[in-house]
């Protein structure tokens, strides 16, 4: 069969650093189906569209295509909908497929544009749902032995210039491990991968650093959400990427508590991991209770400061907008992140990623106001926060961009452009915004500035909103 496998295009890339580095499921899944002998082609929408809504076109090859498969996450539902349905009004009897973090959480949503939903894992059932073998509207695919996953096929990623076989992506995707042992609220790992900490077998991880090295890439990014949940673990591989002495040089994510164990950071200095991506969330300690982030101030200042003496740098995340956060938590966690001089951060607003305990709390409490997946990326206020008003998180967000990036004139006007394009693709949203204070202020929800949070369960506030910010 042909096979197109399709990654959706999301309204505003806020994290241009990952442009072009594609989500792992559709190359696993490929790759498979590739081996089982199918034609498979993996569409990127960043780098080549799928479909241009202008004219109503498909790529020619999403028109020959036999089965179509999408991997969503929230902020991209909207779009792999609309190009779902734009393939079933055109082909009604070419079969859709949803998989991915959003249709696992919401497959009945997902359900109405397509034939089949895959929830959680895909590996061990792609063959048969594509082949037709199942047939069933919801398919569970169970936890897989991570081991059992071929290295992927990057020949299928459509879109990127190949240049004497090698493909035009600076860094090497990976996937050494699955699953994280940790339960943060507003996290969607868990519920996808499960709490179990899956590590891969470190001769086949590898093995496949050889083959990316043998294809010439010198640079690579591990995707796993905790590189280094399994410290023993994961010294058995950073002792053989040592030992294979690589002019390689790589990057992934980590919790703070891997600067308590001062032999793995020096492995990983000896590995040579360039920058370790960390998770700080907060230095508000209330803030860090109510993401059950189980880590203090103290961890993080440790961790940033014993990474950067050892010669790495340090992107540095954070998270704006706990329950327990005011204006004055937040400027200062905005200042630590100059401070502490992290090489680059990364400042995000907490939104509800349908599937998370933080998703369930806020709709149980009616908190959330903006329904539309597009302004599910962190870079928009979509909940109400409890100390201060959503048009307030909104200019702290941009604030902490500024205040950070201003140090070098490179930096400067990199922020600024980024602040530029996030303003011109969200006038509306920020026309709604304001509203939505004055709103607020009218119905006497917010006083002095802060929101004082009533039963919203008896009240049509948020509805009224939502249908007002689709007439905007």
């Amino acid at each position: 069969m042909k096979i197109a496998l399709i990654e959706p295009k999301p309204p505003f890339n806020a994290y241009f650093f990952l442009k072009k580095l594609p989500l792992l499921g559709n190359l696993f899944l490929g790759t498979i189906l590739k081996q089982a002998g199918h034609e498979v082609k993996v569409f990127k929408e960043n780098i080549l569209p799928a479909y241009n809504e202008k004219n109503d076109e498909l790529h020619p090859f999403i028109k020959e295509a036999d089965v179509v498969g999408f991997t969503t996450i929230t902020h991209t539902a909207n779009r792999a909908y609309q190009v779902a349905d734009a393939i079933k009004r055109q082909f009604p009897y070419k079969k859709v497929i949803f998989g991915g973090n959003h249709a696992s959480a919401l497959p009945e949503e997902a359900l109405q544009h397509a034939d089949q939903v895959v929830i959680g894992e895909g590996e061990y059932v792609v063959k048969d749902v594509f082949e037709g073998r199942i047939t069933d509207k919801i398919v569970y695919g169970p936890r897989i032995d991570i081991n059992d996953v071929p290295p992927m096929d990057l020949s299928i990623l459509e879109g990127y210039r190949f240049k004497n076989g090698k493909i035009d992506m600076k860094y090497a995707p990976f996937m050494a491990s699955r699953g994280c042992p940790y339960d943060c609220i507003f996290c969607s790992v868990t519920k996808m991968f499960g709490r179990k900490y899956r590590i891969k077998d470190p001769d086949l991880t590898m093995e496949e650093v050889m083959m990316r090295y043998r294809e010439g890439f010198r640079h690579g990014f591990f995707y796993d959400d905790n590189f280094a949940a399994s410290h023993e673990k994961t010294k058995i591989f950073l002792e053989k990427l040592i030992k294979a002495d690589l002019d390689f040089r790589w990057s992934s994510q980590f919790r703070v508590d891997v600067a308590k164990d001062k032999e793995l950071i020096k492995l990983l200095k000896r590995a040579k991991c360039v920058t370790l991506f960390i998770g700080v969330e907060s230095i508000n300690p209330e803030a860090l209770k109510d993401f059950n982030k189980r880590q203090d101030v103290e961890d993080i200042k440790e961790c940033i400061s014993t990474i950067l003496e050892n010669g790495m740098k340090v992107h540095s995340m954070f998270i704006l907008g706990a329950d327990s956060d005011t204006e004055a938590t937040i400027d200062e966690t905005i200042r630590f992140s100059k401070y502490s001089k992290s090489s680059t951060a990364q400042f995000s607003i907490l939104f509800p990623i349908p599937g998370t305990r933080l998703y369930e709390m806020m709709k149980e409490s009616n908190r959330i106001f903006i329904n539309d997946w597009n302004y599910y990326d962190g870079s928009h206020s979509v909940i109400l926060p409890k100390h201060l008003t959503p048009l307030k998180l909104q200019k702290k967000l941009i604030h902490g961009y500024k205040y950070f990036y201003n140090n070098t004139l490179l930096r400067f006007l990199a922020s600024r452009l980024g602040v530029l394009m996030w303003r011109l693709t969200s006038k509306k949203y920020m026309k709604f915004l304001r509203y939505f204070t004055r709103k607020l202020k009218r119905e006497g929800i917010v006083k002095d500035g802060i929101l004082t949070l009533r039963d919203f369960k008896t009240e049509s506030i948020p509805n009224k909103l939502s249908e007002a910010m689709a007439k905007l």
